[in-house]
């Protein structure tokens, strides 16, 4: 690492695109020298930096410098000299062979116009061998697989000679053999020649491994950065991916493995409890999903056909209730509810809007509280209470004092639920 260089630093950057901003005030800096891993879940920004650090997507606040230079003030050629991109899928319109696109890499140095000099050759010849795609030079690149461009893309980077390589999950469809090889060839690089490297993973694991540091990312801000120790931590992990994950580090080796709750339950049988939700406008889909694939015996309602909550209880199969569209929940339905609830050990309400028409679900919760079921409800009804008199508002305070449990994120409520299932 060269001390004191910056080699990529945001300074409180927004970005996006059109209406829907992905980035929002981040802020972190890449020393020249650094192996960096970017992880967190999909959707959760990383590809967007990744667009926003070369310019392919301007700033809508804020500055992202390249070496100390404003990166959309660099020109085209200068900015290729210092940074390359490895893309998660090249994309090449015409028939050009695997020693064209690798040749690409060299068009900053050459001009467009431009001859290749031996130079530029030899450059391209190493990165062909160190990528194994020497034997495939006179292939055509969409005759390629998946995994092989993959190695084209590294070879054209590599043959750039750039400062700062950026990956974008460009390791993830190589077989195991090609991957450490790839990964051996950027840790080379890394020690020997200081080149900064950037990594998008999703292998926790293994960025552990390899990272001087690992940038944590959620919902379009850095939610954590530093050393792979003080980053992977399983009550941060699991807060941030949603779902339950162990970090330990080997006995042997001191490397810090992360599992999921998958590990060890090949053949487990289904051990959940029963539940019933309480949801609507799209607050129950994800709470359908995950409470399923958990082992839960999951039934809903009252819900009104139509709603999307409705038809993907419908899709799964879920026993729910069903009322008349756009229309407040009538006491039929209610009473039927009211019986799923009372045959299940907890009531889950969901981040479900109330209004005057589905209001009386919350008595199916105070129902199933009086009669010794768990009742776990979703935080922060006072955004969501559209009632007259804020009714739904005062409802939830009385359930949370006789009792209910409150719950923000998925992965808080099912930790809950498998605590109680021990008890």
């Amino acid at each position: 690492m060269i001390m004191g260089v910056s080699a990529l630093t945001f300074r409180e950057v927004s970005a996006g695109y059109k209406h829907r901003k992905v980035l929002d005030r981040v802020s972190f800096s890449l020393q020249a020298g650094e192996f960096v891993s970017l992880i967190g879940p999909n959707g959760s920004g990383k590809s967007t930096l990744l667009k926003t650090a070369s310019a392919f997507i301007k700033p809508l606040e804020g500055t992202v410098e390249l070496f100390g230079r404003d990166v959309c003030h660099l020109p085209p050629r200068e900015r290729a000299s210092l940074l390359g991109i490895v893309p998660q899928k090249l994309e090449s319109p015409m028939a050009f062979t695997v020693e064209q696109i690798v040749t690409n890499g060299r068009v900053a140095s050459m001009g467009i116009l431009g001859s290749a000099t031996s130079t530029d050759r030899d450059l391209v010849e190493r990165a062909m061998i160190y990528t194994d795609v020497l034997a495939l030079r006179d292939r055509f690149f969409g005759e390629l697989s998946g995994g092989e461009q993959q190695r084209v893309a590294l070879a054209m980077v590599l043959a750039q000679e750039p400062k700062l390589i950026m990956l974008d999950e460009s390791i993830s469809h190589l077989d195991i053999n090609h991957r450490n090889e790839v990964l051996q060839i950027l840790l080379k690089l890394n020690r020997e020649e200081q080149l900064t490297i950037l990594l998008v993973s999703h292998d926790l694991s293994l960025s552990a491994a390899i990272s001087d540091r690992l940038l944590l990312m959620q919902d379009g801000t850095i939610r954590a950065a530093g050393i792979p120790q003080d980053v992977l931590k399983a009550d941060l992990l699991s807060s941030v991916y949603n779902c339950d994950l162990q970090v330990r580090q080997d006995l042997y080796t001191g490397a810090l493995q992360v599992s999921g709750p998958v590990e060890g339950q090949k053949r487990s049988s289904p051990t959940g409890c029963r539940v019933h939700v309480i949801a609507g406008g799209g607050s129950g889909i994800e709470l359908f999903r995950r409470l399923l694939l958990e082992g839960h015996r999951v039934t809903a309602g009252v819900l009104n056909l139509l709603d999307s909550d409705a038809e993907a209880a419908r899709a799964l199969n879920i026993d729910t209730v069903f009322d008349q569209p756009f229309s407040p929940i009538g006491e039929p339905a209610l009473q039927r509810a009211s019986r799923l609830s009372e045959a299940a050990d907890a009531v889950i309400v969901s981040h479900v809007p109330f209004g005057e028409g589905n209001l009386v679900n919350l008595d199916l919760a105070a129902e199933a509280l009086r009669k010794g079921r768990r009742v776990y409800i979703a935080r922060g009804i006072e955004g969501r209470d559209y009632t007259s008199g804020r009714q739904a508002t005062a409802k939830v305070k009385a359930l949370m004092d006789a009792g209910a449990v409150g719950w923000e994120s998925l992965h808080e409520l099912l930790s809950v639920l498998h605590e109680h299932q021990k008890h």
